[in-house]
């Protein structure tokens, strides 16, 4: 996956990549830090410049 430069909230690097849209719920995603090896999460509340996967019956509401 593209380095997506969310920091990351153990050592604060920038060199984090995300592994997956959606994390322990909708509403964050999950990030790898490739400098410490962490797994963390960061909300996307708010962040409309995410390209999510979402299933049609999920996409913004604008669309619906």
């Amino acid at each position: 996956m593209e380095p997506e430069g969310k920091p990351c909230p153990f050592c604060h690097a920038t060199d984090t990549e995300k592994q997956a849209d959606f994390g322990t719920s909708l509403m964050v995603s999950r990030y790898y830090c490739r400098q410490c090896k962490s797994l963390f999460e960061a909300i996307k509340w708010g962040d409309t410049s995410q390209k999510l996967d979402l299933p049609g019956f999920l996409g913004p509401a604008d669309e619906q």
